[in-house]
């Protein structure tokens, strides 16, 4: 931060958010307590959130009627086996059971991680990633703000 430059205001908190239209509303938020995220709440409208089950972290599932979702999102969870998440979504059958959800095998990236993506009935990516190669462990396990 510069001397001219004020600082950043407070953040009191963060919470990502499926952005649907009104043809994957519905499809979406079942997707997503099918999968076993436990819905915190529902206005029966237009919002409802989802707990991730990481500590407090949560993300909503909105509805939008004049804007389409953007196709460049993505939401990452850190997870201690993306093989087991890949598994674990074959097991619930969403790609069958939601014809526009898609999930890849893990794939082991370049740069040292093991991801499952999914693309969920909006559209948006979801990232399900765990450190692969040895130097991302060593980095990730020696990391304070990952505990």
């Amino acid at each position: 931060m510069t001397e001219t430059q004020p600082a950043m205001p407070e953040i009191v908190d963060f919470r990502p958010f499926v952005i649907c239209t009104p043809s994957n509303y519905a499809t979406s938020k079942n997707f997503y307590a099918d999968l076993g995220f436990t819905k915190l709440w529902d206005d029966g409208k237009s919002a409802c959130e989802f707990a991730t089950g990481f500590g407090s972290q949560r993300f909503l599932v909105t509805l939008h009627f004049d804007i389409e979702p953007p196709q460049h999102a993505m939401l990452h969870c850190w997870v201690e086996d993306a093989r087991r998440w890949f598994d674990y979504m074959e097991t619930l059958g969403l790609s069958k059971r939601y014809t526009m959800v898609t999930i890849t095998p893990p794939v082991a990236t370049p740069w040292g991680w093991l991801i499952t993506y999914v693309a969920d009935p909006a559209g948006v990516k979801w990232h399900f990633a765990e450190p692969h190669a040895e130097s991302n462990k060593e980095f990730f396990n020696n990391a304070g703000w990952m505990h």
